[in-house]
């Protein structure tokens, strides 16, 4: 009996060993916010951070209906760390291997298609670009637009700040050290 139970707690252990190898951690995080939150957060968890960018956005709407807007070379950037990901079905996702050209007309990244979309009280056209997401789910805004650098200062919306940080160990071991922002989610983001 001792032998059998000396046998099941050493493959318990070695179990616990293994999983922390074969179960992926998030590697990053994304937070949302003004730019002095953004700012002050990543401040005060420097200690825990990689290395962290802050990117400027906007945001229009509240709640459900809330609206990013990311300028395209921001978004290229941010897609360099893999920030953005492909919604598969509702509860899987997958690496985006390349952002939607803007053509010079603003992105929706979006679930729902639509062609054009409402910034204040005005319509504005723009192009579908998929079912894509920042980071593994839809947590924060309900749509995301690229817009051409060149037609940034055209959007008027409230000013945001987006970053991307990598942390030293699993990001969510320090998920709840970033609670002063709108929003921090977890993203297997690249450096």
């Amino acid at each position: 009996m001792k032998k059998f139970l000396l046998i099941g707690m050493v493959l318990g252990g070695l179990l616990l060993v293994l999983s922390g190898c074969i179960f992926d951690k998030a590697k990053g995080l994304i937070l949302y916010g003004s730019k002095d939150q953004v700012t002050n957060t990543i401040a005060s968890n420097k200690k825990d951070i990689d290395s962290s960018t802050i990117f400027a956005a906007k945001q229009d709407g509240e709640d459900d209906n809330l609206t990013i807007f990311l300028k395209e070379t921001d978004a290229k950037s941010m897609q360099k760390q893999q920030a953005f990901t492909k919604v598969v079905n509702s509860d899987k996702t997958e690496v985006l291997k390349e952002l939607p050209a803007t053509k010079g007309k603003m992105i929706l990244l979006a679930k729902d298609n639509a062609t054009e979309i409402s910034i204040g009280a005005k319509k504005q056209a723009l192009t579908y670009g998929g079912n894509i997401t920042l980071g593994d789910a839809r947590t924060y805004a309900k749509n995301i637009v690229i817009v051409p650098d060149n037609l940034w200062e055209s959007v008027d919306a409230k000013p945001e700040s987006v970053a991307t940080v990598m942390t030293k160990k699993d990001a969510a071991d320090y998920l709840t050290n970033f609670q002063d922002v709108d929003k921090a989610q977890l993203a297997d983001l690249k450096s």
